[in-house]
């Protein structure tokens, strides 16, 4: 950047403007206040500031971002703006992408109207970005889109500040004139977001009240999420979130963003035409990030987590294995049939279908080799791409896991025999081979501790082999 930009800090005369000179401070408090409850339901959302570097910032925690927390920064203009002012407000959000590149998830300008000749800013970038997961998979859809949207913003405001805008700015286009229309799109989001309230009018005005005072009082200071969801049930008299787990959704390239659960982007990892990754991208953009998401979840004291969302077996199995039980957690995977539970044990009374374990004679060099199948069995790609089948930890059920007892009688089993072969031969590391159900795979990775390293692999029908992907 040139003399004429310094880097954004709270001491500048821009963040110092909201707090001096308080116009409009109504507008973006009422507009916070509206988000809130949408913010409160994802687990992920930690705190957010009134009056720091931007008129309203979020924080969210974020595993997968360089520094494992994103913001949502808002300006809000309560008043008329020229085609001008709307340049500016993009220019400081772009001066704050400059100096802090991949902190914020998202830039928004919050205002009554857009200027008529700039309406169309108010539709098209946010359809198309949008739309991107669901067309996700035909990337010459989503190209065309992207490309007439740049092309549109380049034309607008150049092609710099166009190509900023295209990826990094929503525009909110929110009518609130007054205190009644503030309570009343606090009053529609609370309850629309919490739908098992039975909250009196009078309660949740009361709540809009506590929390604009809260918010008054604490301009540039952190409101935590604690002390929100306090004031918010303290006004209501009820629980926001009675006996419900948290909720981490696995994105892949086939399934849209779930902003009530904190969210892996696993869409890189999915295979298919794109195909798998190199092992050393599994490890730095998803095993060391869902790392950090077991650390975070510790932290706050969360043990009982819902695992929702598309993704591959190694995926499963790395995100079971972060979440383990010898760490403290159960997990509840959402299947077709309902939810399969770690915790879940298999009862004496019981039988499961028959999980039939061939022992092993040697290594393979140094290494012990383990196949694991549900209905299909991968030994026998293993062995036509020139393995050897004595050299092979053979764990196969020939028919269907239907329920989270079976599918945990199957994972002890497997657990005991990989177990008892890795003392008998001390293998260096384990290379892992399996086709089952996503579910059994997060079991069985929730219980794979004590082991030596192990190499997961994915198998690409198309050529009839397997491809090493996360080292756990």
């Amino acid at each position: 950047m040139g003399s004429k930009f310094q880097s954004p800090a709270l001491s500048d005369a821009k963040s110092l403007g909201g707090v001096i000179a308080q116009d409009g401070f109504d507008y973006q408090l009422w507009d916070g206040l509206a988000r809130l409850p949408s913010w409160l339901a994802n687990p992920a959302f930690e705190e957010l500031m009134f009056e720091g570097l931007e008129d309203l910032e979020a924080r969210f925690f974020a595993p997968q971002a360089p520094r494992q927390r994103l913001l949502e920064r808002y300006q809000a203009k309560s008043g008329n703006l020229a085609p001008k002012d709307v340049r500016e407000v993009f220019a400081t959000f772009q001066t704050f992408e400059s100096y802090y590149p991949r902190l914020a998830r998202m830039h928004t300008l919050v205002t009554p109207r857009l200027p008529p000749t700039l309406d169309w800013l108010a539709r098209d970038p946010a359809r198309v970005r949008k739309a991107r997961p669901f067309y996700a998979p035909f990337a010459d859809v989503t190209k065309a889109s992207d490309d007439q949207l740049r092309e549109d913003l380049a034309k607008e405001f150049g092609d710099d500040l166009g190509h900023f805008i295209a990826e990094s700015v929503e525009i909110w286009e929110r009518v609130m004139p007054d205190r009644d229309s503030g309570l009343q799109a606090f009053a529609l989001s609370l309850t629309r977001t919490f739908q098992h309230l039975t909250s009196t009018p009078k309660q949740i005005e009361q709540a809009f009240e506590a929390l604009s005072g809260l918010a008054r009082r604490n301009l540039g200071v952190p409101l935590i999420r604690d002390v929100l969801i306090a004031q918010i049930e303290g006004s209501l008299g009820q629980a926001l979130f009675p006996n419900i787990v948290p909720r981490i959704h696995v994105r892949s390239d086939r399934n849209e963003v779930d902003e009530t659960a904190l969210e892996i982007d696993a869409s890189g990892f999915s295979g298919g035409s794109a195909a798998f990754p190199a092992p050393v991208r599994w490890q730095d953009e998803l095993v060391t990030p869902l790392d950090h998401a077991a650390r975070w979840l510790r932290s706050r004291s969360v043990t009982r987590i819902a695992i929702g969302g598309s993704y591959r077996l190694t995926t499963a199995f790395a995100l079971g294995k972060a979440l383990r039980a010898a760490s403290g957690f159960e997990l509840e995977v959402v299947t077709r049939s309902g939810i399969w539970s770690t915790d879940d044990r298999p009862r004496p009374d019981e039988t499961y279908p028959e999980l039939v374990i061939s022992e092993p004679a040697a290594l393979a060099g140094d290494r012990l080799v383990v196949s694991v199948g549900i209905l299909r069995d991968p030994a026998a790609d293993l062995v036509a791409g020139g393995g050897l089948e004595s050299n092979i930890l053979c764990a196969l059920m020939g028919a269907p896991l239907a329920s989270g007892r079976a599918t945990q009688a199957a994972v002890s089993a497997v657990k005991a025999a990989v177990s008892a072969a890795a003392a008998r031969f001390k293998p260096a590391a384990i290379d892992l081979y399996f086709a089952g159900p996503a579910a059994f795979a997060v079991a069985l990775g929730h219980r794979w501790n004590a082991m030596p390293p192990t190499q997961l692999h994915e198998f690409i029908t198309a050529e009839r082999r397997y491809v090493p992907t996360a080292l756990l």
